[in-house]
């Protein structure tokens, strides 16, 4: 028996991987489970939606014109001597009326700046959401890899181990170890072979995580091959904790998003104190109109008409006035009543009809202290979040950096005590255990350069930057 199947195991496990190589798997799972996540979908539409609303906004700042055209048809009673006399008569108005609002006390622009932001957060949330996406998809990559790496080690192991096993039953038999040995053996090969189930069982799981995640029936339909080989150093990230934590406060998507949910609400508070501003519009017509006998042929002259409107909310009052001038050029008319120019001016004062205002007010003001209150938790939280991810990382680096080191010198370990156990100068028993550690040491350190990409991954989630 020889050491060699070790320096396979440690080949396969920790020789350097093409980074190039092991991104095109996760590349192709990234566009594909972006290509296929409805969250996005939606979110998607969510700024498409944000910026309709937007261009509606900047609508309202110019004339609302209207062609108009109004007919209409009756009859007409003359006095005569002898009792009275019916005639029937039509009329028609055909023109193009506008509406063009002078000053509405801000609602206009805070209606605009309202939408900007609310399309700023659309576009924050949809990033939000790839990033979410993009995270889980490497968590589960990374899971996957680690485990899959894992399980083809301690395949291998598991083979020693279990030849290893065999030669101690035959010598047994050739009683050149005790009952007591023979026991140990079997004890070390079944720590061996459930080290070996739990990473199958894992890796399965990890797999259809996997699978779930990016949205495929199985790894075959991925375009790409994943790596069976992990880096052989876990490398380090070139931020401090501190940098972390100021990229939080500056990148992070949720603190981004609380910020212009705060000056949503500030807006919207804006927006409410416009209604006890007054509001000016002017409403046009021009065009032409005519009335006649329908024993006499219609004929439609200029007319036109301007009138000028305010509103005003007045703290659950609402005041509302209008003054107007009507002018048409005289033509075939029914009789000499006729009006041909007007001037009318009216005003009236609605009594307690706008109570919604203070409601408005009561709410716009809460939510603002709201989102406030929200933001602070979420610097809060997120910087707590930072700095115990920032530790996990820390510490797996380290985990991995001394496993990494434990791993090489049971390496040599190993063979010396081959070569010593061929001589018959080391038990069986006791190589088998040195590989039981061996393996165990294997399993470890996979854990822990997964827990230092799970790390990362959620540290580049929080701040939105690329660590390394």
């Amino acid at each position: 028996m020889n050491i060699r199947f070790l320096f396979v195991i440690a080949a396969c496990f920790f020789v350097s991987v093409s980074s190039a190589y092991a991104d095109q798997f996760l590349d192709a799972c990234l566009k594909i489970a972006t290509a296929r996540d409805l969250k996005i979908s939606v979110a998607q539409e969510q700024v498409e939606l944000a910026q309709t609303r937007v261009t509606s906004s900047i609508r309202s700042f110019f004339p609302q014109l209207m062609l108009q055209r109004r007919f209409s048809k009756g009859k007409t009673k003359f006095k005569v001597v002898s009792g009275s006399d019916e005639e029937e008569y039509n009329s028609e108005e055909l023109g193009i009326r506008a509406v063009q609002p002078i000053y509405e006390g801000g609602g206009s622009t805070g209606g605009y700046k309202y939408n900007r932001l609310m399309m700023d957060a659309s576009k924050y949330n949809y990033t939000k959401s790839k990033e979410e996406l993009y995270s889980k998809v490497k968590m589960a990559y990374y899971e996957y890899l680690t485990l899959k790496v894992e399980y083809l080690a301690l395949t291998k192991a598991f083979e020693k181990v279990e030849r290893l096993y065999l030669k101690t039953q035959v010598e047994y038999k050739a009683r050149a170890i005790s009952e007591l040995d023979l026991m140990e053996s079997k004890n070390f090969r079944d720590k061996v072979s459930n080290l070996l189930n739990a990473s199958r069982i894992n890796l399965e799981f990890a797999t259809k995580k996997l699978v779930e995640i990016v949205g495929v029936y199985g790894l075959e339909d991925i375009p790409a091959t994943v790596s069976a080989e992990l880096p052989t150093d876990v490398p380090e990230i070139s931020f401090t904790l501190q940098d972390c934590v100021s990229f939080v406060q500056t990148n992070n998507l949720d603190v981004k998003i609380a910020k212009i949910q705060i000056e949503m609400a500030d807006t919207k508070i804006k927006i409410n104190r416009a209604k006890v501003l007054p509001k000016l519009y002017l409403d046009g017509f021009y065009g032409r109109s005519g009335e006649a006998f329908t024993t006499v042929p219609l004929e439609l002259t200029t007319s036109w008409n301007v009138s000028a409107k305010l509103s005003w909310g007045l703290w659950g009052n609402s005041l509302n006035a209008s003054y107007s001038t009507d002018k048409t050029e005289p033509t075939t008319i029914i009789d000499a009543s006729k009006r041909v120019e007007t001037t009318t001016f009216d005003v009236q004062l609605s009594i307690l009809d706008d109570l919604q205002y203070f409601v408005d007010a009561k709410e716009s003001s809460i939510g603002k202290k709201q989102t406030i209150s929200e933001l602070i938790d979420i610097l809060k939280n997120s910087r707590l979040t930072v700095e115990k991810t920032y530790n996990e990382y820390a510490i797996s680096l380290n985990n991995a950096k001394t496993l990494r080191q434990e791993i090489t010198l049971k390496e040599r370990k190993l063979a010396l005590m081959e070569k010593r156990n061929n001589l018959y100068e080391v038990p069986t028993v006791s190589l088998m255990e040195e590989s039981w550690q061996y393996a165990e040491a294997i399993s470890s350190f996979a854990r822990a350069s997964y827990t230092n990409h799970a790390s990362v991954t959620e540290l580049e989630r929080l701040t939105l930057m690329s660590l390394r």
